[in-house]
This record gives structure tokens, C-alpha cells and sequence, in this order.
């Protein structure tokens, strides 16, 4: 049973893989998004299903199909585009744009599987408090840019900006949802119809197909957004603001500047008057460009932040396995500036052992030779330190890494492991489902065998019956045209009895089980196009009464006295469609019947009506609406 108010949707408790959906979230113009759990990783997520309304349906089997070979093509265009946009989606790991996890292929359709983010939408936010003050309506808008330029970047646009498509989340923090499936690439054409937000779209969305539509129009949707933040209405439909700019000249639209003077900052109700330009090239090209009119040109030359200290010991590199090479290279480098700074002073002033009268004695040693040799040992101790220590590193890296590596394989098994566990778990179900559908259908058979058996022992026993009927009609009637015989030629020749006679008659023989007799009189009524008679003749055929029991014949007869308007004659064939005897099942021509009856009087065709109207979808209801009214009303036709 589907659920409450979204006749289209799929039941509770269904089955998506190892999805558990729970209920409906919301539907629009292309799809429904269920709220579901997943049970492989217990979290849960929401999915959206791909399902245009306008061409496709729901059959009995849950599969999804296009509504008539026309539409077919319409319908997996748009399912390859579905597709292709979830997987473009997922590549975006931005904190602002709703998280595609997955995407898959089902039920004939496709199913987005997206992040499930709890909070409120902005729609519902401005619905409860009216407005918002500047600071909290940056603080929105602000990271919802960020997100949509990674969208604009990559190609695409969202076409569908509005309150009720920015969810808060329960920290503040924005998201933007609803990348539906009539997104299209920028540059490129749509063939579907696009699902416009009234105020919330661009005049160029309602005309054009794709080649004029960029990120000036999400830009539109988003100053149109801040718009209903500070007015507490939104602004005025795209299409009647045409109609003042494109007759006068003057746009009707009351300025944000006019709207909002006093209470909100100059600077940024000039953006929203900039974002909300009816011409595309008036706007905002980028939504850089309009980032700079919402918080000023002094403010995006910030300088370079600086770095915290928590964050530059993050970023050093980690330390040698032992401290004491440190120790070791900090008195390499200690002894090293000495001996340059004992070089220095040798070099201007030179040492003599007693003094600086006389000439050095010829066995002394030579200072700068000796500082020379210090200063290589030295040299060699720094180098040594420094490759020690590299090598210290690298095997600490390498270390790292295999960690990791073993850290992921593990992940890796334990992943797979557990998709292995779920697809034995759900064999093993499909396999004990599919056990269980054969012994049902065997049962099924093996009843359906005896139902026919004893069907055809009954109709045999019919068939004898009424041939014993037929006979002794037909020697009544043989009897009873002589005598009439006799009695025409001794009177002179009466006048043929009407038509309302010949029903009363067949009535009598009817009710009394001369059945053969009535249908001499209903059958050249019924040719004659007597609705009644064909009415009668149609309840004979369904009955088996006089003739064979044949649906068909009788579905044609209720057809021709239906189409004449006799409302018992359209509820008998409302019946038949809705049953599939005599005609095949069609839900929308039974409605269509069933409504005629009702139109024509018939009490009992209302309940019918009811149940059957649930079936449909709302376009077949005012479509057979219009078949009814181009019926005749009883007793218009004869």
C-alpha cells in the first residue's frame, strides 16, 4: 500500500538492495525522495527516485514505465541523463552541495542515494519567522555560493534555486539539495520539460531552451531567495514582470533598495537589485563577480592568514626516531661557529708564542692549518649527521606508509567481507523466496485445475439444460404460430405491437424462463438500435440465459446501449473492464463508464467510481472527465 498523499510512491518497508525505505521526504516534477536506512552500514540516507510524472507511471509491479510508446523516448532520455548527473555529483566533496553516495539502476528507473542531512529547509525557516536579519542571512547565503561556483566550474548549473531547496542543518550550516534530473549541462538543450518555481526563476527558464540559461540564472534563483529574506514575500513572478518590461519599458518589481532600506546594509540590497535584473546580461555573469558586490572589494584583498602554531607543528616534519642525533648536530653546529670566529681573529691577528716582537719558532703548528682540519672533521661529522638522519626519516616514512597500506587492505577485507556475508544473506532469502513461490504457484495450478474441471462439468450440464429449454421453446413457438395462424386467417391483420410491447413480452417470457421466446423479441429490437433491447440481450449473453454464456457479446451489446446513454448498460460495462471478462482490464475505460452511470443517475456506480479513481493517475481522471461530458445524457439518444 503506498503511502498517504503520494499515490506513486513505493510502499513502506520496500526493498531497494540493502535499503529499507521508511517513508516519503517529498516528490516533484521528476521524482519522489524516500527517506531510507541502510542496512548494510545502519545509517541512513536519502534517495531519490527518478519518475517524471508528466511521461511515465508506476505499473502494478513497481517497475516504471513510459506512458505510451510517444513518450518512451522522452522518458530514457531523461533516465541516461539522471544518471549521468548523480555520477557527476558524486565527484563533488563540498560541505555546501548535497553528498551523492551512490546511484543504481532498478524497477526500470534509477535511484540517487544521497547523504541525509537533518535540520530544517530555508523555505520552512522564512515561513516561521518572516524574515532574517543581515548577519544570518550571510552567513546562509555566503557558503551556498561557495558551493554552487564548484558546481558552475564543473560545467553544471542548478536551475532550481529556492528556500525550500537550502536545508539548515541543525549546526547552522548550509546545504544545497535537489540537483534534479532536468539539469542539463550548460550549453546544451533539454528535450524535457522543465518544472519552474514561480518568482524563483528567470524569464529565461520559461522560454528558453538551454543556450541562454547559465550561472546568471542560479544567481537569479539565489537574489530571488535572499529577496524573500528580507521582504517576507517573494518577488514577483518572471513572467508577469514581463509583462511591465517588455509593454513599458518600466519593471513592476519593487526594489530591494526600497523594500529593505533602513533595515539592511546599502551594499548588499544592491545585490539582490543586481542579481534580479529581468535581462540575463544585466545580471551577475559569475558568481564570483557577485560575491565581490555582497562583501565589497576591500574585502576580498584580505591578507594571507596566518598560520597557527598548532598548525605549523603539523605541518614540520616528524622527528628522527632518537633525539640524541639532534643533541649531536646542535653541538656540530655550536663547535663549528666557534672555530670559524677563532679563524677570524688568527686571520687579523695573528699568534706568536710569546707575544707579537718576533717571528713564530719554526716547530709551532700552524694554527690555520690546524682550523683548517678541525673545520673538515667537522664537515664530515655535519654530513654524516645530516644522511643519518634522512635515513632516520625515510625509514620512519616508509614505515608510515606500510602501516597505512596494511591499515587499508585490512578496511578492504573487512569491506568486503561483509558485501560477501550480504550477498550470501540475500541468495540465501531469494532462493528461500523463490522455493516458496513455486510451492504457491504448484498450489495455484493445482486449484485452478479443479476450478476448471468442475467449471466444465457445470457448463456441460448448462449446455444440456438449455438445449432441452430450446427444444421445448421451440415447440411451444412451432404450436403456438399455428394457432396464431389460425387465428390471423380468421381475422383480419393487426397492427405490429410496439417497441415498448415487445419488451414488456420479452420481459414476461423472461422471468417466466421462456428465455428462446424473449430473445426472438429483444434480437431485432436490439439490430434496430432499441438501447433497452440491447441492454437485455447483453444481460442474456452474461447470464447464459437462452444463448451460450459469452462475455464478449455481452461487453458489445452494454457497449452499443452505453454509447446511447443507459446508465444501468454503462455500469455493466464499467464492470467488465474493471474485471477483465469479455474485455481486457483496463482500469481508465472502467473509470470512464463508472462515471457515465454516475452521471446518468446510477447510485451504484459511485462506489465503483471511487475505488477505481484511486488507480489513476490525476491526468486520466480529467481526461475521462471529458470523454463522460461527450456522452449522451439518458433518454437523449433512442
Amino acid at each position: 500500500m503506498t503511502e498517504d498523499g503520494y499515490p506513486d510512491a513505493l510502499p513502506r518497508g520496500y526493498h531497494l538492495h540493502w535499503y529499507l525505505l521508511e517513508r516519503v521526504l517529498g516528490q516533484g516534477g521528476f521524482g519522489i525522495t524516500y527517506l531510507a536506512r541502510d542496512t548494510n552500514l545502519d545509517q541512513r540516507v536519502a534517495i531519490k527516485e527518478y519518475l517524471p510524472i508528466d511521461v511515465a507511471t508506476r505499473r502494478n509491479d513497481a517497475t516504471v514505465r513510459a506512458r505510451t510508446e510517444a513518450h518512451d523516448e522522452r522518458y530514457h532520455w531523461g533516465l541516461e541523463r539522471f544518471i549521468r548527473e548523480a555520477r557527476t555529483l558524486a565527484r563533488f566533496d563540498h560541505p555546501n552541495v548535497v553528498r551523492v553516495l551512490s546511484v543504481f539502476e532498478f524497477n526500470n528507473t534509477a535511484y540517487m542515494v544521497m547523504r541525509f542531512e537533518e535540520g530544517s529547509n530555508l523555505g520552512t525557516i522564512l515561513e516561521q519567522r518572516g524574515t532574517l536579519p543581515e548577519g544570518e542571512l550571510l552567513r546562509i547565503l555566503l557558503p551556498i555560493l561557495d558551493g554552487l561556483e564548484l558546481v558552475h566550474n564543473a560545467g553544471f548549473i542548478h536551475r532550481d534555486v529556492k528556500p525550500d531547496n537550502i536545508h539548515v542543518r541543525a549546526d547552522g550550516s548550509p546545504v544545497l539539495l535537489d540537483f534534479g534530473s532536468a539539469r542539463q549541462p550548460v550549453g546544451h538543450s533539454p528535450s524535457m520539460t522543465i518544472l519552474v518555481a514561480p518568482g524563483y526563476a528567470p524569464f529565461e527558464q520559461y522560454y528558453s531552451s538551454g543556450e541562454s540559461q547559465g550561472p546568471w540564472s542560479d544567481i537569479y534563483g539565489l537574489g530571488a531567495t535572499c529577496y524573500r529574506a528580507i521582504c517576507g514575500t517573494p518577488p514577483m513572478d518572471a513572467i508577469a514582470r514581463s509583462k511591465g518590461v517588455l509593454g513599458s519599458a518600466r519593471d513592476v518589481l519593487a526594489p530591494a533598495t526600497a523594500v529593505g532600506a533602513g533595515r539592511y546594509s546599502p551594499r548588499l540590497l544592491k545585490a539582490i537589485d543586481h542579481a534580479l535584473e529581468f535581462a540575463e546580461r544585466d545580471r551577475p555573469q559569475s558568481i564570483a563577480e557577485w560575491r565581490r558586490e555582497l562583501l565589497g572589494e576591500e574585502q576580498q584583498a584580505a591578507p594571507a592568514p596566518v598560520t597557527p602554531p598548532a598548525a605549523a607543528a603539523r605541518s614540520e616534519p616528524p622527528p628522527p626516531a632518537s633525539s640524541g642525533g639532534g643533541r649531536v648536530l646542535r653541538t656540530v653546529l655550536a663547535a663549528a661557529v666557534a672555530l670559524v670566529a677563532v679563524a677570524v681573529l688568527l686571520r687579523f691577528y695573528p699568534f706568536s708564542g710569546a707575544g707579537n716582537s718576533g717571528p713564530p719558532a719554526e716547530t709551532a703548528p700552524d694554527p690555520a692549518a690546524q682550523l683548517k682540519e678541525r673545520l673538515a672533521r667537522l664537515e664530515q661529522q655535519l654530513a654524516e649527521e645530516r644522511q643519518r638522519q634522512a635515513d632516520a626519516l625515510a625509514q620512519q616514512q616508509a614505515e608510515m606508509r606500510q602501516r597505512a597500506e596494511a591499515e587499508r587492505k585490512r578496511a578492504e577485507q573487512e569491506r568486503q567481507r561483509a558485501i560477501e556475508a550480504e550477498a550470501a544473506r540475500k541468495r540465501e532469502a531469494e532462493q528461500k523466496k523463490l522455493a516458496q513461490e513455486r510451492q504457491r504457484k504448484l498450489a495455484q495450478e493445482a486449484q485452478a485445475e479443479r476450478k476448471r474441471r468442475a467449471e466444465q462439468e457445470k457448463l456441460a450440464e448448462e449446455r444440456q439444460r438449455k438445449l432441452a429449454q430450446q427444444a421445448e421453446a421451440e415447440r411451444k413457438r412451432a404450436e403456438q404460430q399455428a394457432r396464431q395462424q389460425a387465428v390471423q386467417s380468421a381475422k383480419p391483420a393487426a397492427a405490429p405491437p410496439s417497441p415498448a410491447a415487445l419488451l414488456e413480452k420479452a420481459d414476461r417470457d423472461y422471468s417466466a424462463g421462456n428465455y428462446a421466446e424473449a430473445l426472438t423479441a429483444l434480437k431485432p429490437l436490439a439490430e434496430r438500435g432499441n438501447a433497452d433491447a440491447q441492454l437485455r440481450l447483453g444481460k442474456s449473453y452474461a447470464e447464459g440465459h437462452g444463448v451460450v454464456h459469452d462475455d464478449a457479446r455481452a461487453a458489445s451489446w452494454y457497449r452499443k446501449a452505453a454509447l446511447q446513454g443507459n446508465p444501468e448498460a454503462q455500469l455493466r460495462l464499467g464492470e467488465l473492464y474493471a474485471s477483465g471478462h469479455g474485455v481486457s482490464h483496463n482500469d481508465f475505460e472502467a473509470y470512464v463508464w463508472f462515471s457515465a452511470a454516475v452521471r446518468g443517475g446510477n447510485a451504484a456506480a459511485k462506489a465503483l467510481q471511487g475505488r477505481v479513481g484511486k488507480l489513476l493517475q490525476p491526468a486520466e481522471v480529467e481526461q475521462a472527465g471529458k470523454l463522460v461530458t461527450n456522452l449522451p445524457l439518458p433518454g437523449a439518444a433512442k
